[in-house]
């Protein structure tokens, strides 16, 4: 048997990430497959600890290359505010000449994700602690777009933040949602949200943009799928 006769996505992942891969498969179309390899990240959420996790990175996609992928994503949102500004568009372009397939980032997927829908008011979420949160608002607004609300759930300890239940994220969500935003932006590749998308984006009347829904619409598209996902929002009812 061959999996993924219809596009095959390598992901590296943080170690503390328990969300992504069950999110991704739950909803991968038939005859796609994913494969991930992680790279450590473990403790609080600090800027040295992300600086750190980076330092894993190369030979982390030297190895899901070798899996013989299609496409490589790396998943990870904070690391694009912690580290120079075009850091993540460079480091996407470095792997992509290394490994010759299509690379993209948890940055770069929400940014695409966001220009197709034509969005440039935003209302953001994020679990970040509030200083790493902080850098994230700033970041947006470098990038012409309007933050017109923001919020944090500030957890410190990274495998806390996969334990947010579907109550939290929508009281979280909701008055981020009464912005006057083109979209409700949700970051971090280890928040859930998949099971809850649709109806968050229903509430808010706007689209709903995650950082694990949009790796997974820039992912199939860099292999070449078409089609629609239901249950995930607008952005993956045509792909």
């Amino acid at each position: 048997m061959s999996f993924g006769k219809k596009g095959r996505l390598g992901l590296v992942v943080p170690a503390n990430n328990s969300v992504i891969e069950p999110e991704l498969w739950s909803v991968l179309p038939p005859d796609t497959a994913l494969f991930a390899t992680r790279i450590l990240a473990r403790g609080d959420l600090t800027v040295s600890a992300v600086e750190a996790m980076e330092a894993e990175v190369d030979m982390a996609v030297e190895r899901i290359a070798a899996t013989d992928v299609d496409a490589i994503g790396y998943c990870d949102m904070v690391t694009t505010f912690i580290m120079e500004r075009g850091w993540s568009e460079h480091r996407m372009e470095e792997i992509a000449v290394a490994v010759g397939r299509p690379t993209f980032s948890a940055w770069t997927a929400l940014r695409d994700a966001m220009a197709a829908l034509a969005v440039r008011r935003i209302a953001l979420g994020t679990p970040y602690p509030r200083a790493v949160h902080a850098l994230a608002p700033p970041f947006f607004q470098s990038h012409g777009l309007e933050v017109v609300a923001d919020a944090t759930l500030d957890i410190t300890a990274m495998l806390d933040v996969p334990k947010v239940d579907a109550a939290t994220l929508a009281a979280f969500a909701a008055p981020l949602a009464a912005a006057e935003a083109d979209a409700l932006v949700l970051l971090a590749t280890d928040l859930p949200t998949f099971a809850t998308l649709e109806q968050l984006e229903q509430a808010a009347g706007k689209p709903v943009l995650t950082s694990n829904q949009t790796l997974l619409w820039a992912g199939l598209r860099a292999v070449g799928w078409q089609g629609a996902i239901p249950g995930l929002g607008r952005l993956l009812r045509s792909i």
